[in-house]
């Protein structure tokens, strides 16, 4: 196969299978009782829905490649002044360089972020590289200013 596809079970009535769906060729499915077997009818399928395209002169979607993404650590971050200054004094109280706070408050904010959401921690390539002095940024900080609201009428 050329595209993308995710792969998830369905369940209709009382019957339980397995779908394959393009990510690119809308329509574009196969399905099975078994994820090789809807992953092989998308494989024909996608063939004929390239066929049927080039046959009809439908717009076919160039194919993509995902790549992976590579980070450096370094970011460039325009903040007001009074929260610079800020995030300074308080660094200087904890010992440890502004550098170092604000990559602690971002780990902090993550990890509140990830509780919240009910979410696994992503994957790393490193351990965690923490100062000693985590920060504990207060709870009420977060919640009501930086986490998005679910409510609409909120945002």
């Amino acid at each position: 196969m050329q595209y993308e596809f995710k792969v998830y079970q369905m369940q209709i009535e009382n019957h339980l299978f397995w779908v394959a769906e393009s990510c690119a060729l809308k329509g574009c499915v196969g399905q099975g009782d078994t994820t090789n077997d809807a992953i092989r009818e998308l494989a024909d399928n996608e063939k004929e829905w390239l066929k049927t395209a080039r046959q009809y002169d439908i717009p076919i979607p160039p194919v993509t490649v995902k790549k992976e993404r590579q980070f450096s650590g370094k970011i460039s971050l325009r903040i007001s002044p009074f929260v610079h200054e800020t995030a300074y004094n308080h660094s200087q109280e904890l010992g440890i360089s502004l550098n170092q706070y604000l990559n602690d408050a971002i780990v902090s904010y993550n990890t509140q972020c990830q509780t919240t959401y009910n979410r696994e921690p992503a994957p790393t390539s490193q351990p965690d590289q923490t100062s000693a002095t985590l920060i504990d940024l207060p709870k009420h900080r977060f919640t009501k200013s930086l986490i998005p609201s679910s409510d609409p009428k909120k945002m």
